[in-house]
């Protein structure tokens, strides 16, 4: 018996597994006043669904209006949601820049059969035509950061420009899988207490 519990209590502890939080603060002070869109990106690279979530957003700037593409719900700065139920899905919001922005990262951890799903933060002109910035990204697309979700615990997360740090988000609230292995070890002593 005592076999089966434990080995039940790990497979759910891996399933209830979450994604630690990122926290991403850029530092937009040598652009502070320009007029600016933020777009925040999120491609499908196919089954299984994954999403992103944009909480506590925060910045001395000013906001704009806003453009959702595809899977998005909410508005900035309350909790905006991107799904994957589109191949492109995207928040576009105009900013007017302060000196700097921030915001918690969030996102699933299903990996695809095929590509990666990949969220990207971009710093815009105006238009939405061209990059604010030039930064090291690869694909020449000159994105500040982005997450692939590659079927590892936190995905792969690339920063491109200097201006953007990332921190894990202190949470106090433990995971599913550790409340499930602190019952599984206090049923025995339970058991043994209404058995005296």
């Amino acid at each position: 018996m005592k076999v089966w519990t434990l080995t039940i209590c790990m497979i759910l502890a891996g399933a209830f597994s979450l994604r630690a939080d990122t926290i991403v603060t850029v530092d937009t002070s040598t652009l502070s006043g320009t007029s600016a869109q933020l777009a925040f990106d999120f491609i499908d690279g196919g089954t299984p669904s994954n999403t992103i979530t944009i909480s506590g957003f925060g910045t001395d700037g000013t906001l704009g209006s806003t453009v959702p593409t595809g899977g998005v719900s909410g508005n900035l700065p309350g909790t905006v949601v991107l799904t994957d139920s589109d191949f492109f899905n995207e928040y576009l919001t105009g900013i007017t820049l302060g000196s700097t922005f921030s915001f918690i990262l969030s996102a699933t951890t299903n990996p695809s059969a095929s590509l990666p799903d990949a969220f990207s933060l971009f710093l815009l002109d105006p238009s939405a035509e061209f990059s604010l910035v030039s930064t090291s990204d690869p694909t020449g697309s000159n994105s500040l950061l982005t997450l692939n979700i590659d079927g590892s615990a936190e995905g792969a997360l690339s920063v491109y420009d200097a201006s953007v740090t990332t921190a894990p988000a202190n949470t106090t609230v433990p995971e599913p899988a550790t409340l499930l292995l602190l019952g599984a070890g206090l049923l025995p002593l339970l058991r043994k207490r209404k058995a005296g």
